[in-house]
């Protein structure tokens, strides 16, 4: 698939963000910079599906620190960066962007469950190109709750996510909060440490 066809798909099903922030920057190496700022000028970065995911912006690496909530999911010593979350504070997590550049593996952190999963054949290039367009990470764009909680009114500041209250319960009608997110992931993670 070629990387206009990749954008096309991309934007296709997602369209530009509303509103739109400034990319992030999640590369080293001056090719994939490069790269990555064509990908960006078509793709854009910051709040898509009215509110429900925020992608590929330079605020996102301020998440990575929610990422040491979770040490005992991840493989020691390697780097990641944040590069996209959804209202219920799952984390698109890149994997050593510095020796992978566009090809590095991509991880989803997903609070509720406690779990940091990675598929083979996802990296940074077929994420845009496949794993959203086509709806591969179900789980991650999964938004019923979320358009029924802003179908009753409310609202998510950015620093928020709607979680669960219950984790054992999952998204069912009242058993959602707005909570910020680090907060989240610091509950969540603390209840997983002492299963």
């Amino acid at each position: 698939m070629s990387a206009d066809s990749e954008i096309s798909a991309f934007t296709h099903h997602f369209g530009r963000p509303d509103p739109a922030v400034p990319p992030g920057d999640f590369f080293a190496d001056k090719f994939d910079k490069s790269l990555w700022r064509m990908m960006y000028d078509e793709v854009g970065a910051g709040w898509y599906r009215n509110g429900f995911l925020f992608l590929f912006g330079a605020e996102l690496p301020r998440l990575n620190p929610v990422l040491a909530e979770w040490a005992s999911l991840l493989e020691p010593g390697v780097e990641r960066i944040v590069i996209g979350r959804n209202a219920y504070g799952m984390l698109l997590v890149a994997e050593q962007t510095t020796d992978e550049g566009t090809d590095a593996p991509i991880g989803l952190l997903d609070p509720a469950a406690g779990t940091y999963t990675k598929q083979d054949e996802l990296d940074f290039s077929s994420l845009l190109g496949d794993w959203l367009p086509d709806n591969r990470l179900p789980e991650f764009l999964h938004q019923d709750a979320y358009d029924a909680f802003r179908q009753s009114g409310g609202q998510l500041q950015p620093n928020e996510v709607l979680a669960l209250q219950d984790l054992n319960l999952g998204f069912v009608p009242g058993n959602w909060l707005t909570e910020d997110l680090l907060a989240y992931h610091q509950r969540a993670a603390a209840r997983y440490q002492t299963q």
